[in-house]
């Protein structure tokens, strides 16, 4: 991972306005299918739709001009399956063989992830922001983090009911809810040898959670100043070996994320699109105090625990 010193920018800022274009990508949508139609149309719809989407997604690996033609004709026949009466939610896996291409060069000449220390938020908006780059960040001089923000807060938060998710990701454990996953035994919690491992996620989005998190942690200094820091604070947490499955997310904004304690790497790929173009496969090792900056709309990525600690990150968007 290539590391070097910012220094402060010397040119004229570029403009803002036009800086803060989220790049492309694209929220959950859904989308209009025949559940029954005179003379088992519908069937037969559905039927050719499968075969098309697995031939597209595995022609799409390849060939670009390939992934264009089948997107054109699956959207013409869920086009024309929209004017039947019953609605049908995609589920990931059509939408990103629905999803627009990409426009690739925010990955072309990109051969490793830049590692860089004390970051303004000058030097972050020119160079990074609004790019589609990621970056890592480390040393960031005024960042605070208390020594007690960890499992044991979140779990005396939510049994005050002052930590209530909006969104809670249980991964590949057997946990319903955060409370549920919060209240697991004692020595599960603290990694205990012969324990089952764990990896969790939630949102925060109401400002009473909000607020008590921040009473423990402060935002990462070099964010854009005149930049809106969603009102929402995602925590992942989990035990070694475990993380995030590869997938790409549907948010509106690029996203940063801070390794508060332990270990994780991350693993990047670009979308198919740009195989021919991009560099395919970037691995990035975060360690507590660094933060990564990514536009998870356009990237692909995973996520483990490694080492030998909880892993415990913070992240947000800014636009």
């Amino acid at each position: 991972m290539k590391e070097t010193t910012v220094e402060a920018a010397t040119d004229g800022m570029s403009d803002t306005a036009n800086k803060r274009k989220p790049t492309a990508g694209s929220r959950r949508r859904t989308t209009e299918t025949a559940a029954s139609s005179p003379g088992g149309r519908s069937s037969t719809a559905i039927a050719v739709l499968s075969v098309v989407a697995i031939a597209c997604s595995v022609a799409a690996v390849d060939l670009q001009q390939a992934a264009t033609v089948c997107q054109h004709w699956l959207s013409t026949l869920f086009q024309s399956a929209g004017d039947q009466q019953c609605a049908l939610t995609l589920p990931d896996f059509f939408e990103d063989i629905l999803r627009p291409p990409i426009d690739c060069s925010y990955c072309q000449g990109l051969d490793t992830i830049e590692k860089v220390f004390n970051l303004s938020a000058e030097h972050f908006e020119k160079h990074y922001a609004y790019t589609g780059r990621p970056v890592v960040v480390v040393d960031d001089s005024r960042a605070e983090r208390s020594a007690d923000f960890g499992f044991q807060l979140f779990k005396n938060l939510s049994n005050s009911k002052l930590l209530t998710p909006c969104q809670f990701f249980p991964y590949k454990t057997e946990f319903n809810t955060l409370e549920e996953a919060l209240n697991m035994d004692d020595q599960r919690a603290a990694m205990s040898p012969g324990y089952a491992p764990w990896y969790i996620g939630w949102s925060n989005c109401e400002r009473k959670s909000i607020n008590r998190l921040k009473e423990h942690i402060t935002l990462p200094s070099f964010l854009p100043r005149l930049s809106d820091k969603k009102q929402t604070l995602w925590i992942f947490m989990g035990t070694p070996g475990h993380g995030a499955p590869m997938h790409i997310d549907k948010v509106a904004f690029p996203s940063w994320q801070t390794q508060i304690s332990g270990y994780k790497k991350w693993t990047l790929r670009t979308p198919a699109e740009c195989f021919f173009k991009c560099k395919r496969i970037f691995e990035v090792f975060m360690e507590p105090g660094s933060t990564i900056v990514l536009d998870t709309n356009i990237w692909y990525h995973e996520t483990q625990t490694i080492g030998q600690d909880i892993s415990i990150t913070v992240g947000g968007e800014y636009d």
